[in-house]
C-alpha cells in the first residue's frame, strides 16, 4: 500500500511541475521583458533610456528610476473574472530617490473609472522592500501592504498577485502575505487597455531596477505553478546554480517521513537563513528563521504532516531557492 501511494505522490509530483506547459485549458501571456520594441508578441513604446542588459538570468530591462518606462500595447488580463499576476524582478537600493515605484500599471489610459491592476514597491530607509498590490475596479478600490513584510533590495524576486471571487492575494517568492475583498458590478478593467511597466500610466513614481518576466493566467493559480525565478533563467547566465539555488541546497530523504534534512550550500553558511515549508495550497505549515547559520545540515520535523507533496523555500541575503519535497509516513 505504501509503495502505490508513493508512486500516485511521484506521479502527482511530476504532474505538478509540469502544470502549465501541459494545460491548453487556461488562457496565459508569458513575456519576457527583453525588448524596447515588442514584447509578448504586442507593440512597445519605450520612454526615457530603458536599457536591454545581459544578466544572470538571461537578458532584461533596466529602468533608472528618472523617467524610464515601457508602455506595451495591451491588456493581458481582458475580460477574465479570475486571474494571476507575477513578476520576475531585482529592485535597486533605491532610498531616498524612489521609494514608492509603481512598476506595473495595467488599465485602459481612456476608461475615466481608471479602473486598474497595479503591482507596487515601498523601499524603505534600509533600503529593503515591500509590495503593495492594488486594484480599483467599477465598486471600489483595494491597497494590500504591510511595512513589517520587508524583502531585500539588490536581488532577483517573485511577486504575484491572484483574483478570484471577490478576494485579492499577494504573494512574495511563493508565500502568502495578505488578503481583501474587493467587489466589482460589471467590470474589473475595461478589456481594452496598455501595460506600463517602470511607472504609472501618467509617468510618476518611476522603478529603479531589473524586469525579467511577466505572466498574466486567467485562472488563480497555487503558488506551486507560479514562474519562479529559476523558471526565467535565460541561456545567457553564466552559472546560474550560484544565484537562485537550483544546485544551492540537498534536501533528503525522498520521501520523508518523520524528519527532513536540508543541506545547505558552502554560499548559504554564515547567513541569516529563512525557511518556509508550504503546502500544496500554499499555506505556510512549518517557519524557521536562523541568524548566522553554522550548521550545513538542518532537520525539520515532519512528523506531524499529512502525506503529500509540500514545497520548500529557503531565503538568504542573496537568494531564495525552492524545492519541492514529498512527505510520506
Amino acid at each position: 500500500m505504501k509503495s502505490l501511494l508513493l508512486s500516485i505522490l511521484l506521479a502527482l509530483f511530476g504532474l505538478v511541475s509540469s502544470t502549465l506547459i501541459a494545460s491548453d485549458t487556461v488562457y496565459y501571456e508569458l513575456w519576457d521583458i527583453s525588448s524596447l520594441e515588442m514584447i509578448g508578441g504586442h507593440t512597445v513604446t519605450a520612454f526615457g533610456d530603458p536599457q536591454v542588459v545581459s544578466t544572470e538570468i538571461g537578458d532584461a530591462v533596466q529602468f533608472d528610476g528618472d523617467g524610464d518606462r515601457l508602455l506595451v500595447d495591451f491588456n493581458p488580463i481582458m475580460d477574465a473574472k479570475e486571474f494571476t499576476v507575477e513578476l520576475v524582478f531585482k529592485p535597486d537600493a533605491c532610498y531616498p530617490d524612489n521609494t514608492d515605484p509603481r512598476f506595473l500599471h495595467i488599465m485602459d489610459p481612456d476608461d475615466p473609472e481608471e479602473k486598474r491592476v497595479m503591482i507596487e514597491l515601498r523601499v524603505d530607509a534600509n533600503n529593503m522592500c515591500y509590495m503593495d498590490g492594488f486594484m480599483k475596479t467599477d465598486a471600489g478600490s483595494l491597497p494590500l501592504k504591510d511595512e513589517t513584510l520587508v524583502h531585500p533590495t539588490e536581488v532577483w524576486q517573485h511577486v504575484a498577485i491572484t483574483f478570484k471571487d471577490s478576494t485579492l492575494t499577494t504573494y512574495f517568492n511563493g508565500v502568502e502575505e495578505l488578503s481583501g475583498t474587493l467587489h466589482y458590478t460589471n467590470a474589473i478593467v475595461n478589456t481594452v487597455g496598455k501595460t506600463s511597466m517602470g511607472a504609472r500610466m501618467n509617468e510618476v513614481k518611476f522603478y529603479a531596477g531589473l524586469i525579467k518576466t511577466l505572466k498574466v493566467t486567467h485562472a488563480k493559480l497555487a503558488p506551486e505553478d507560479f514562474t519562479f525565478i529559476h523558471d526565467s533563467i535565460g541561456t545567457s547566465a553564466p552559472d546560474e546554480s550560484l544565484l537562485f539555488g537550483k544546485d544551492q541546497m540537498e534536501v533528503f530523504p525522498v520521501p520523508a517521513d518523520h524528519r527532513l534534512t536540508l543541506k545547505l550550500s558552502p554560499e548559504q553558511l554564515g547567513t541569516n537563513v529563512e525557511i518556509r515549508v508550504l503546502s500544496s495550497s500554499g499555506a505556510i505549515v512549518h517557519a524557521r528563521k536562523i541568524d548566522d547559520a553554522l550548521e550545513d545540515n538542518l532537520n525539520i520535523d515532519t512528523s506531524r504532516l499529512q502525506d503529500g507533496i509540500y514545497f520548500l523555500s529557503v531565503s538568504t541575503q542573496n537568494f531564495t531557492s525552492f524545492s519541492r519535497v514529498v512527505v510520506l509516513h
